[in-house]
């Protein structure tokens, strides 16, 4: 029989783990539904999103995926599976496993892809959330389900909604590896300093170029 010691740690682990998911909830979800205030919720205020393609701060993230999503998406679904968190008092370190699907306005009918959120998250003041996000590419499903197709125009993937920069980004990002080489693995998660600054000057020159 456990001490009441021993059932209050059970019940904040519970807790905590809850809490854990639900911020990925509300991330995936208002993603989804192009709202800001819950996208936000889900990071502290000096968080780090290495999104594949892109590298900033939690405002910078929402101005660039709101943009991506709205002009180039119809309809986007975040679909979250496995979930794992490794908690360590007010530290966490997390593994969900993604499937994205997307409804494209030009181009390909459609988008899939399989990946991961790789989190570091924190407890601050009572409140989770995600200090340090790499978001982890491991496939992109051809979108016509047929060999023929695929190799058509329509069943590319959709990537016509990215700016050149943002390939030379996308080609230095963390990625999947089938053992503990993966990503997953890193304690502590943090997030390259040469992958922020590397998208702090591309970023910036893809920004002159078009105001010369």
């Amino acid at each position: 029989m456990m001490t009441l010691e021993e059932m209050q740690e059970k019940l904040t682990y519970l807790m905590d783990r809850q809490e854990i998911l639900d911020v990925v909830n509300r991330y995936c979800r208002g993603v989804d539904r192009l709202d800001r205030e819950m996208v936000m919720s889900a990071y502290h205020e000096d968080a780090i999103d290495d999104h594949n393609m892109f590298v900033g701060s939690p405002d910078e993230f929402w101005s660039w995926v709101r943009k991506m999503h709205s002009e180039n998406h119809s309809a986007t679904q975040h679909m979250i599976g496995n979930h794992l968190a490794w908690i360590d008092g007010d530290v966490a370190h997390c593994e969900t496993y993604l499937s994205y699907s997307g409804m494209n306005k030009t181009g390909a009918p459609f988008s899939a892809i399989g990946g991961r959120y790789i989190d570091r998250m924190e407890k601050r003041k009572g409140k989770w959330g995600i200090v340090a996000r790499e978001y982890i590419v491991d496939w992109v499903a051809p979108s016509i389900n047929t060999v023929e197709g695929s190799k058509t125009p329509e069943g590319g993937a959709n990537y016509d909604c990215l700016q050149p920069f943002e390939f030379k980004v996308a080609e230095t990002a963390p990625q999947p590896s089938r053992d503990r080489l993966d990503p997953s693995y890193r304690r502590p998660l943090e997030i390259d300093p040469d992958r922020i600054s590397n998208y702090k000057a591309l970023s910036g020159a893809a920004k002159d170029a078009v105001g010369a």
